[in-house]
């Protein structure tokens, strides 16, 4: 029996493994795609798309005028070793009802905290260039309060889409030149490789501990 069990652990738990290798690969090639993407020309944003993924770490340009009145700050975010916020700009496309999420940069708390500091917003036409992301999908929520004022634990297109009642695109803009007086906010493209490669390992660790047990318990019924 224990033979029995042993064999179907160890064919298991290879068969995971071998799984998140596949999804390792997958990823890879996500990857390359992402990555390939940062190097072609600029989008031009003119209004609604169905999803992110066709924006997704493309360079783009975008033309309207900043929102204003629903600018807010994702709170808890560090750069350089201290807190602060990333400032996010709804920025309404020239030409159609939609807007975009603009993260125009993030700056440190001030003696406010926990409100925001005060940042300015241009009035007038601007035309913005970036990269287009996508927020976590994961996040820590501190409280069941997640929003004071405009103060946001975390960032989520749908949840202020739908507070702000605006129609906004599925993408955040990270500018190429962030606001006067904001540090820059980067990302790169990640797929998540990592991820996978450290499942498969323990995947396969647990496949061969299982077999190591066997073998030594079955050699010191043999003794």
């Amino acid at each position: 029996m224990t033979t029995v069990a042993t064999v179907a652990f160890v064919a298991l738990t290879l068969w995971l493994g071998r799984w998140q290798v596949d999804r390792k690969h997958e990823k890879e090639a996500l990857q390359a795609l992402l990555e390939a993407r940062t190097h072609e020309a600029p989008v031009q944003l003119t209004g609604p798309v169905p999803t992110a993924q066709p924006l997704l770490y493309r360079h783009v340009t975008a033309k309207g005028e900043w929102i204003a009145d629903k600018q807010f700050f994702v709170d808890n975010q560090v750069h350089e070793g201290r807190a602060g916020f990333n400032v996010i700009t709804p920025l309404h496309l020239a030409g159609s009802a939609a807007a975009v999420l603009v993260n125009r940069g993030w700056i440190e708390r001030d003696a406010s905290y926990p409100n925001a500091p005060k940042v300015a917003v241009p009035g007038g036409p601007v035309e913005v260039r970036g990269l287009a992301t996508t927020p976590p999908k994961r996040y820590l929520e501190l409280s069941a309060d997640t929003v004071s004022g405009n103060v946001w634990q975390n960032l989520s297109i749908e949840r202020y889409q739908e507070r702000a009642g605006l129609q906004l695109l599925p993408v955040v803009l990270l500018p190429d030149a962030p606001t006067t007086g904001l540090a820059a906010v980067h990302e790169k493209p990640d797929a998540g490789i990592a991820k996978h490669e450290e499942y498969a390992l323990t995947w396969f660790s647990l496949a061969a501990t299982a077999l190591a047990l066997w073998l030594v318990l079955n050699f010191r019924r043999e003794q």
